[in-house]
């Protein structure tokens, strides 16, 4: 079903036992969280330019072998601690982000069933130890902060692993990704829109934020046994509060129906900010 993207969007359609829904337009205290995170997501690309004046740099998150980049952040003026994870920048990336093989979510063993993305669950397991030890010291030392994880592309699949797993161990993890490929199966799906609360809207802690025809989150193919979770925000252009559109179901609809493919300008581009590009 193709959604035309100007006019105001409200429609439902039972699908299964799921009800599909589509209604433009969230607040602003919603839309300007969005920004701020689409900020940190794609200031990633460029060691963390122009983030938020109020965020301190705890330490950066790397594995050679994987080139997996991402930091831990904290905002004292939040009382929040932030993971962030870049997304695609070279070939090893590359290999990782085109291993499509669904590989069993073995460090969650709570998560029955669960298979995600072979390329990012390398890269989770090379990091894996980096991230627990640093976001552990970070709550210990503030343990009435929020945990938030984000990233763009490959960053956003590596952000909804680390936010599953975290959730096992931390109450309240909130995710918010950016132009996430699909990142696991029905299985892994289920899991996060339970544990993140992501049946509504009003209880969601998995913003799953597109843009446009952004062609990324087409991929990897629904036929290879992968499927989207959390509550889908649609941005398209001119990009505000008004433009942007609450997605829910399981229904193929908002990004998704557009067709778009691969790495596009919908997907470098989010809320005027281009990867890496710091030019906002």
């Amino acid at each position: 079903m193709k959604i035309s993207a100007p006019r105001a969007l409200a429609l439902s359609v039972a699908v299964g036992h799921a009800l599909a829904a589509v209604t433009q337009g969230v607040s602003d205290n919603i839309y300007n969280r969005l920004v701020e995170m689409a900020t940190i997501s794609q200031a990633a690309y460029a060691d963390l330019c122009k983030i938020p004046a109020t965020i301190t740099t705890v330490e950066k998150i790397y594995n050679a072998q994987t080139d997996i980049n991402g930091w831990v952040l904290r905002d004292d003026s939040r009382q929040e601690i932030i993971v962030v994870f870049r997304g695609t920048a070279g070939d090893t990336n590359l290999q990782l982000d085109t291993n499509y093989t669904l590989a069993p979510f073995d460090t969650l063993p709570k998560c029955i069933g669960c298979a995600v993305h072979g390329g990012y669950y390398l890269g989770w397991t090379s990091v894996q130890d980096q991230v627990e030890s640093l976001v552990q010291q970070q709550a210990g030392q503030y343990p009435e902060y929020a945990l938030t994880v984000t990233g763009h592309s490959l960053g956003a699949s590596m952000a909804a692993i680390t936010a599953s797993q975290l959730s096992a161990t931390y109450e309240h993890v909130t995710l918010y990704t950016f132009g996430e490929p699909r990142t696991g199966n029905l299985a892994y799906a289920s899991y996060m829109n339970e544990n993140f609360e992501a049946t509504s809207p009003e209880t969601n802690r998995f913003f799953r934020v597109t843009h446009g025809n952004d062609g990324i989150p087409n991929l990897p193919p629904a036929e290879q046994g992968y499927v989207h979770s959390g509550v889908e925000y649609w941005s398209v252009d001119p990009y505000g509060p008004g433009s942007t559109s609450i997605c829910t179901g399981n229904e193929i609809q908002c990004c998704e129906a557009q067709g778009g493919q691969g790495v596009n300008d919908a997907h470098v581009t989010y809320f005027g900010m281009a990867s890496g590009a710091c030019s906002w």
